[in-house]
């Protein structure tokens, strides 16, 4: 998916794809430069992308990374943030609830069961392990209705 999605999210189509972002950075040892497809998860206001990869390595102690969502590149640096079982939860839970998709988390519920914080922290490793904290401001985007 990662070759369709990197081209797309940078054409003007990518204008059109919410919840989807491109990370582009330099690594660390290789110095080779790195497009990344990532979920766009929004907590607390602040854009994050939720991953226990490899490449999360790279925002060790914070890192400029160009970040292409929606249509929009912001020049900006990311920060690498561990997380614990209970944290990945709240972060998770107050995604879901600011539009984030549970479906593309891979999180699957009961139709109409809003997990709690505490049941997603329960999935652990599943939602992964860290967040990359990123330094811009994304334009609103309208909120789909019905329950996550």
């Amino acid at each position: 998916m990662n070759v369709v999605m990197r081209p797309l999210l940078a054409s003007p189509l990518g204008r059109r794809i919410n919840g989807v972002m491109l990370l582009e950075f330099t690594g660390r040892r290789s110095g080779r430069t790195i497009k990344v497809p990532v979920n766009f998860h929004l907590v607390d206001g602040i854009p994050m992308a939720f991953t226990d990869a490899p490449w999360r390595f790279n925002f060790d102690g914070g890192a400029p990374v160009k970040v292409t969502y929606r249509g929009r590149v912001y020049e900006t640096r990311g920060l690498l943030v561990p997380m614990s079982p209970e944290a990945m939860g709240a972060a998770v839970r107050k995604s879901l609830d600011t539009g984030g998709s549970a479906q593309r988390m891979g999180i699957r519920t009961v139709p109409g069961h809003r997990p709690t914080a505490a049941e997603l922290a329960e999935l652990g490793p599943a939602l992964g392990t860290s967040v990359i904290r990123l330094d811009f401001a994304p334009p609103p985007v309208a909120q789909p209705n019905g329950v996550r």
